[in-house]
């Protein structure tokens, strides 16, 4: 499997994938925001969009399956409880599929929490794991909770995350980064590895592994006493849970 990323550098910071099939050129489009810009990368790849698939049922991720399906015929593939927000799909997802991208395939995750909708894709590409993960785990950085979501529960599917191999390349919904390593070093000021990545980024994406996600994500460095010390709205003795759902609230108004 080969993951195209697509950097759209718009408003929103979107990154739309391709993933594709070395063998039958087919290829699936993931949550295509600029159809056109999708379609382009495909035509030049000499790549045939066969599959769309959507993380999760917000508009900026799904609401142009009807556009990309007009131009290619792809079938539309979504999360089963999604089903009642989108239309015209064309297979319901849940935990545990396998979805076909000609010869290969990749495997749908439940990751509920950004939206109680929400899904991952797991798969491989050059022998290493990757995650296309949505809005659900961003390079330094957890979606937000406020337009569908539960941010306890988002806790849970961020420790599952966290128990993947550290060569896993993870590939988000938005291109974050730079901003949440900001907020890393607000409530981390003595995290070395953030400030190596922040002084070292140079205008173009750059996907994390979830081994340097360990190291720069505050989100899954719950332990950290320097993260600790910075949120003084702590009970003393705050279990992990408590911590993740602190530094939501925190980034919600940082």
């Amino acid at each position: 499997m080969q993951v195209v990323p697509i950097p759209l550098r718009n408003a929103y910071d979107h990154v739309n994938y391709l993933l594709a099939c070395a063998e039958t050129r087919e290829a699936a489009a993931v949550d295509p925001y600029d159809v056109e810009r999708v379609l382009g990368e495909a035509k030049a790849r000499g790549l045939s969009v066969t599959a769309i698939l959507n993380t999760h049922e917000h508009w900026d991720h799904a609401g142009k399956n009807a556009a990309m399906k007009a131009q290619t015929g792809a079938a539309v593939m979504a999360p089963r409880a999604a089903a009642g927000t989108l239309e015209g799909l064309d297979r319901l997802l849940v935990d545990g599929d396998a979805v076909a991208v000609g010869a290969e395939s990749v495997t749908v995750r439940a990751v509920p929490g950004h939206t109680m909708a929400s899904i991952a894709f797991l798969g491989e590409a050059d022998g290493a794991p990757f995650l296309i993960a949505g809005d659900t785990l961003f390079g330094a950085g957890v979606g937000n909770c406020g337009y569908g979501g539960h941010a306890p529960t988002l806790y849970e599917t961020i420790t599952m995350l966290g128990g993947l191999p550290d060569a896993t390349r993870v590939y988000p919904g938005h291109d974050y980064l730079k901003r949440n390593l900001g907020f890393t070093l607000s409530v981390e000021p003595g995290n070395a590895a953030a400030l190596a990545l922040a002084e070292r980024m140079e205008g173009k994406p750059y996907f994390t592994t979830l081994g340097e996600e360990r190291g720069i994500n505050s989100f899954l460095r719950l332990g950290s006493p320097g993260i600790r010390e910075n949120l003084p709205e702590l009970a003393e003795g705050a279990d992990e849970r408590a911590v993740f759902l602190a530094l939501r609230k925190r980034r919600d108004h940082w």
